[in-house]
């Protein structure tokens, strides 16, 4: 093991102590960048999920109210926010596609067997709830990571304070309120800011993920009645597009 001497000691915290005002300047700095960036975060979320609960009111009463996909798909295009309107456009070009190809499995005597969708819908609903949920998601890893990180950061921020103010102690060799009090107070500031970053941060990741997770079951839910939904229509839906008039040649 490598012995280090009084003096050899005193040398490196010479060397800490130079750096100490651009260590804190830098924690500080770094906390307040994210503490800015978190309450972006949290009124961008907030903003953004009012948004989506109006647009899905308006878009569930245009689904209940009209009997036409069409319509209806329309609607789900107006009101492009919501989550479940994304969900009925992803589900309705599902649902195209498939009378689609299932009308032309239909003989000249009509008496073709087409394979049933719901299991078809079922796959591309869940990889559009997948998709909803991650945009939904966006910005929630900061949140957390900030709520987790600032704290030690600002202590590591009050330590290095502390350990200069330790070090102007040995310098002056006297210990006095005159001497310590400032160095100290300076240094204490930066717990200070980390926890100012961190409680909202916290604060807001715990709301916003009881929010997205409510948001979740209703796309869960709304899946198995989008799955019912066209999988009762799609009869008619065949019937309708092997009676169109096939192109001339």
């Amino acid at each position: 093991m490598v012995a280090f001497s009084g003096a050899g000691l005193q040398g490196i915290m010479a060397v800490f102590a130079g750096f100490g005002t651009v260590v804190q300047v830098v924690v500080l700095l770094s906390l307040i960048l994210a503490s800015v960036v978190c309450w972006g975060i949290i009124f961008q979320k907030a903003r953004l999920l009012r948004k989506i609960r109006q647009h899905s009111v308006r878009f569930l009463d245009a689904l209940y109210t009209a009997n036409d996909l069409a319509f209806t798909a329309a609607a789900a295009r107006r009101f492009s926010l919501s989550p479940l309107a994304r969900l009925f456009r992803a589900a309705h070009q599902r649902f195209e596609a498939g009378s689609e190809s299932r009308a032309l499995m239909v003989d000249d005597n009509g008496a073709g067997q087409p394979t049933p969708t719901a299991t078809r819908l079922r796959h591309v609903l869940r990889l559009a709830q997948a998709e909803e949920v991650a945009r939904l998601e966006q910005g929630l890893p900061f949140l957390a990571t900030t709520a987790s990180v600032a704290p030690f950061v600002g202590l590591f921020g009050t330590v290095w304070g502390i350990m200069q103010s330790f070090h102007a102690i040995g310098q002056r060799g006297g210990a006095s309120l005159a001497v310590v009090g400032p160095g100290i107070s300076e240094a204490l500031v930066a717990t200070a800011v980390g926890l100012a970053a961190a409680i909202p941060a916290v604060v807001a990741y715990n709301h916003y993920v009881n929010r997205i997770r409510r948001i979740e079951g209703e796309l869960e839910n709304f899946a198995e009645e989008l799955t019912l939904l066209f999988d009762s229509r799609l009869p008619n839906e065949v019937q309708r597009v092997s009676n169109r008039p096939s192109p001339q040649r």
